[in-house]
């Protein structure tokens, strides 16, 4: 039986300074050596989480931004991605605007590449991730003054913003009426901040699992998480595994409670099970 073993990154995998411990990294080298599929699901796009993962080699692709894209490591190339439809993205501007708020709005090119417009910044949280990402993105973080105005060849996937959850709550609320989207909602693993992240109804970490499981001809499915975008990928996974540092809801949607995420135990978990 051949297992696919998927992890989130933020919180589950990484440790709680946002990095991969050199341990970890140790030990997805050898799981690759072996030829033990192992992938990540990740609400960050390849800009950030590429650099966290630089150096560690997969035997599998791996799910960026929620489940957008299926990504290939070593080509630096989208194997699929999910593309938000053009009818909607006024719509979802709207319910911003109409609270004064200025979202992100990333696009996926035909060159490949990942690009991200804003229009200002409203708060600390998003002029911060603003300014961990610009450098990283060679000039392909632009102002505009219409997120609308999109260039041929570029295709919106993906939308976010950054906030306490007052500002936000109303904004999720009507985002559930548009049934061409769906998104994740849930606080920063870093800041007292919550995430609200949209993207096409038709990707999601669950789906996205599972293409990896089908690309890499495997039987079963072991996920690993710790927050609320994590759930639907654990309820679709054939073993649901929680850190200890996880969020009450997904232990309690879990068959299996490991360490926390400072403990790499995800890796440790595997590694008993594979014995490698």
């Amino acid at each position: 039986m051949k297992t696919l073993y998927i992890s989130d990154m933020d919180g589950t995998l990484l440790q709680s300074n946002g990095k991969l411990s050199e341990y970890s990294k140790e030990k997805l080298n050898m799981f690759y050596e072996k030829g033990i599929p192992f992938s990540v699901a990740t609400a960050r796009s390849m800009i950030s989480a590429m650099p966290i993962l630089e150096g560690v080699h997969f035997a599998a692709p791996i799910v960026l931004m929620n489940g957008v894209f299926v990504y290939d490591t070593e080509t630096k190339k989208a194997i699929k991605y999910h593309e938000i439809p053009h009818s909607v993205i006024q719509k979802i501007l709207n319910l911003f605007y109409e609270k004064n708020l200025h979202p992100f709005m990333f696009l996926y090119g035909d060159d490949y590449k990942l690009s991200i417009k804003y229009t200002e910044f409203d708060n600390d949280g998003m002029k911060e991730f603003y300014d961990e990402r610009v450098n990283l993105l060679e000039g392909r973080f632009t102002q505009t003054d219409d997120l609308t105005n999109i260039e041929s060849g570029q295709h919106p996937v993906y939308i976010n913003y950054y906030a306490l959850p007052q500002y936000l709550d109303e904004i999720v609320e009507k985002l559930k009426t548009i049934p061409q989207i769906d998104f994740a909602y849930y606080k920063d693993s870093y800041s007292d901040d919550w995430l609200v992240e949209i993207y096409s109804h038709t990707a999601s970490k669950a789906s996205s699992a599972r293409d990896v499981k089908e690309i890499v001809g495997a039987d079963s499915v072991t996920a690993f998480g710790d927050n609320l975008n994590d759930i639907k990928m654990l309820k679709g996974a054939d073993i649901a595994i929680a850190v200890q540092n996880a969020v009450e809801k997904v232990k309690g949607i879990s068959d299996v409670i490991i360490g926390t995420n400072n403990d790499d135990s995800v890796v440790k978990y595997i590694q008993e099970k594979e014995n490698a």
